[in-house]
């Protein structure tokens, strides 16, 4: 009989995993085509409002949502990091059903840094293949759609690198403390051994319905619809 500590719990409900690969890939079909430019732009745009979407939603479900998915639950502040920087650099094990002090920062880093990002690709412009606007960019003042540009064009190099500390991050788990984090956002389990110390009871974890996902999908949507209708 395997041992208690060996077996998996369920710590990550299907919403939020769609939500992050689903952002992995549309990200990535941003980038490159805004990069490629031209007739590509149209996917552009579209990934963009998507991406909008997502993070609308992944912001509301993050106060209404299941245990791990809330704020409330990742956003723990410097003592609780440094607690865990403690546990990961020593001989410690990181113990957290979700994302742990310092993932969570990063989460909401993230969250924050992309939402900029999109929201001044509604503002920006590109003439470098013909002049193409943002849906909101014949609604604010040239000068503005020039700052809204400079920026969409140099935070992409900013998210490029957070990406990149994030996936770094998940690698130093695997390697370091042999914790499968990429993994877990897959199958939405994690080993009770990588939630609490041997002997402890599993976390008693709520997940919300979903149709409450849905819900929140869809007027995150209809948000992002009436904003790109608002520039005509």
């Amino acid at each position: 009989m395997a041992d208690k500590n060996e077996r998996k719990i369920r710590v990550w409900d299907l919403p939020v995993r769609l939500f992050h690969w689903t952002l992995v890939v549309l990200m990535v079909i941003s980038y490159f085509t805004g990069r490629a430019g031209g007739e590509w732009m149209k996917f552009h745009f579209w990934s963009g409002y998507a991406i909008i979407t997502l993070v609308l939603f992944r912001i509301a479900w993050g106060f209404v949502g299941s245990t791990t998915a809330r704020f409330t639950d990742f956003v723990k502040g410097p003592a609780a990091a440094i607690g865990h920087l403690r546990d990961l650099l020593g001989r410690g094990r990181p113990r957290e059903a979700g994302h742990n002090p310092v993932g969570g920062a990063m989460v909401v880093a993230l969250l924050l840094a992309v939402l900029l990002q999109t929201a001044a690709g509604l503002f920006a412009a590109d003439t470098d293949m013909g002049t193409v606007n943002g849906p909101l960019a014949l609604l604010v003042a040239d000068k503005w759609v020039e700052r809204a540009t400079a920026f969409h064009k140099f935070w992409i190099n900013v998210l490029l690198w957070m990406v990149a500390l994030h996936v770094l991050a998940a690698i130093v788990y695997l390697v370091w403390k042999k914790q499968n984090l990429i993994g877990a956002m897959i199958t939405g389990r994690k080993p009770l051994d990588d939630v609490v110390p041997p002997g402890a009871p599993a976390p008693k974890l709520v997940f919300a319905p979903g149709r409450l996902a849905v819900s929140l999908l869809l007027a995150a949507a209809a948000i992002v619809y009436f904003i790109v209708r608002a520039g005509g």
